[in-house]
């Protein structure tokens, strides 16, 4: 979001006033004019710096947002696997069990001095 003004400080600095006698203390209103051109050119620069943090932000919004989507995704998949699972339970603890088994077999061919990994 861009901030619009109608001055900046280059345009105060550069304003010239023409010279009335029953007038404004021309000294006066340039040393009140420097004191606003100051403030225009801390103004400006503040104004880009914020600039620069929104871009940043929206660009780390951005990351997260499609991170996120990324991560309800795969939470979608893992819900419907685990749904699966715990809709069959009966092969679940079968496959639980069986597991179970293969270790004990792999443990008790490992204590025979039978490496279980090389049997084909």
């Amino acid at each position: 979001m861009k901030v619009q003004t109608k001055l900046n400080a280059q345009m105060i600095l550069d304003k010239e006033f023409p010279a009335k006698k029953p007038g404004y203390d021309a000294l006066e209103v340039d040393k009140y004019l420097d004191i606003i051109v100051d403030d225009y050119s801390h103004f400006e620069e503040y104004v880009k710096e914020l600039e620069h943090k929104v871009d940043e932000l929206e660009k780390t919004v951005k990351l997260y947002k499609s991170r996120m989507d990324q991560i309800e995704i795969q939470n979608a998949v893992l819900s419907d696997k685990l749904s699966n699972i715990s809709n069959n339970e009966s092969a679940s603890l079968s496959n639980i069990d069986l597991l179970k088994r293969i270790s004990l077999l792999e443990q008790a061919l490992f204590k025979a001095g039978i490496d279980p990994s090389n049997i084909k």
